[in-house]
């Protein structure tokens, strides 16, 4: 198993594991314990500190990805590489937070009347940014040298971890509303202090200045690219956000909690995906650097394969499973039910879309890719416009499927154009086909007196129904051939 497949492999089960915390956080305890709108802020919080730390960095963590492979050496500081992007980022985060606290103004006239608790605990966006910012540089840092797996594990157990236990002081009373947001806060900074250390601890932690001949010669190239990649990191994230934002300024906190309660609920699906683009993007880069086109297509190929298999299952289990997860929440969040289904379908043909961003943007043509996102943007902006005020929180969620396909649907084509590399083959096909049916299954499904035992029967129904004809198809091989020694292994323990 290669590194990409190992270390994918891995991230999941962690991410997965820490999934299951962040669904008894923001299932049960958040909709419980928090009123909508305490939830929509909570939500809000993370969604706007990072906006401010895309723009903040400047950049540097894709320049990280993109150039460190250039200055990596066995031993010593790898050229004054960290201290580079580090100061570039620290200068990036001190000009945008001038500048947020210099045009605070216009912030707080688009929520003031909509939203007035985000305007209160604005000021909380600065630290939360600053977090941010390092633990996007130093996770990066920490990728390129192939320690992908405690960045992972701090992110998606530790932080959530935390989070349950602020959620519950709160619950039990110890501290009041505005002393949970505090620690809830608080607790989003411990992660990049805690990449730090290690990096320190490893030996890497090299941020002294040095005089470096490739540095100054690749200097004005990495600047140039950094500042695209602000750019083009700050649309995808909009592409992916601005219909929270815009639902909290155009309705109101209230909608808001609904709306991104859903949001949170879809993206357990691209779980694996972005396990999957936190291994592959040093690699990635690796290919084009020695211009491997066979090795590099070989990879999209099987990371789209793999994606469509498991998001089909993923969705579908979701899917027949959503009232259930209703049952463990206030009625009202049942206003959720297509804002999910809409959703769902846009993150699913965003995760199947493979390594399409990754590889435009580790390639000579990456500054294209900004044309795509700031038109996609425009898109996202003026369909949320049109739509909120006609289906509310179901037209921001139609809004975000339509530009999610658009913008893959754009990568995948200029790719193709300009590198003959595609990831999709025919057979493939079938895959939305076999969902459709066992939706539809599911639908006519009797549901069970027990909702535990309704979600058995559901979710057995579903890996049956989707498993078994994606296996027989060979939509993915590496995961049947996974499958296999799986199955072979526990068979071997069961007979010992």
């Amino acid at each position: 198993m290669g590194l990409i497949q190992r270390d994918s492999f891995r991230i999941t089960l962690i991410s997965y594991s820490g999934a299951a915390i962040g669904y008894f956080n923001k299932v049960f305890l958040f909709t419980n314990f928090l009123t909508t709108d305490q939830v929509g802020l909570a939500n809000l919080l993370i969604t706007l500190s990072m906006v401010y730390a895309q723009i903040a960095a400047m950049g540097s963590h894709n320049i990280v990805l993109r150039f460190f492979p250039f200055f990596r050496q066995k031993q010593g500081d790898h050229q004054g590489f960290l201290f580079a992007v580090t100061a570039l980022s620290l200068a990036g985060f001190a000009l945008i937070t001038m500048l947020f606290l210099v045009f605070s103004k216009p912030f707080t006239l688009f929520y003031q009347d909509s939203s007035p608790l985000l305007v209160e605990y604005a000021v909380y966006l600065i630290p939360l940014a600053l977090a941010t910012t390092l633990y996007l540089l130093f996770e990066s840092y920490l990728r390129s040298l192939y320690k992908n797996i405690l960045p992972s594990f701090v992110h998606e157990w530790g932080l959530r971890i935390l989070t349950t236990l602020t959620i519950l002081a709160y619950a039990l009373g110890w501290i009041s509303f505005p002393g949970f947001v505090f620690l809830y806060v608080l607790v989003h900074c411990i992660p990049p202090l805690i990449l730090i250390v290690y990096t320190a601890l490893a030996g890497h932690l090299n941020i002294k200045p040095v005089r470096s001949p490739l540095l100054n010669r690749l200097g004005k190239l990495m600047l140039v690219y950094g500042l695209f990649s602000l750019l083009n990191n700050l649309g995808l994230f909009l592409l992916i956000s601005i219909d929270g934002m815009m639902v909290a300024g155009m309705i109101d906190l209230h909608a808001t909690g609904i709306y991104t309660t859903m949001i949170f609920i879809a993206s357990v699906m691209l779980i694996p995906y972005r396990s999957m683009i936190k291994v592959s993007g040093p690699v990635v880069a690796g290919y084009w650097k020695e211009k491997a086109m066979g090795q590099l297509n070989e990879v999209y190929k099987k990371a789209t394969a793999g994606n469509l298999v498991i998001g089909a299952l993923l969705f579908t289990l979701l899917w027949a499973n959503l009232d259930n997860l209703f049952f463990f929440m206030p009625g009202e969040y049942q206003q959720g039910q297509v804002v999910f289904l809409l959703l769902g379908l846009g993150k699913f043909f965003d995760m199947v879309s493979g390594l399409n961003g990754v590889i435009l943007l580790t390639s000579k043509k990456y500054r294209f890719d900004l044309v795509f996102t700031i038109g996609l943007v425009v898109f996202a902006i003026i369909t949320n416009i049109i739509l909120i005020p006609i289906l509310g929180i179901n037209g921001a969620a139609m809004a975000s499927m339509l530009t999610l396909v658009f913008f893959n649907l754009a990568r995948i084509l200029f790719i193709h154009h300009h590198y003959k590399l595609q990831p999709f083959v025919l057979k493939q096909l079938w895959v939305p086909l076999i969902m459709a049916a066992a939706m539809l299954g599911s639908y006519f499904m009797t549901r069970a007196d027990s909702v535990w035992l309704d979600i058995f029967i559901r979710s057995l129904a579903m890996v049956i129904v989707v498993s078994i004809p994606l296996y027989l198809l060979k939509i993915s091989p590496e995961l049947n051939n996974l499958t296999l020694r799986v199955l072979d292994t526990l068979t071997k323990r069961i007979r010992s």
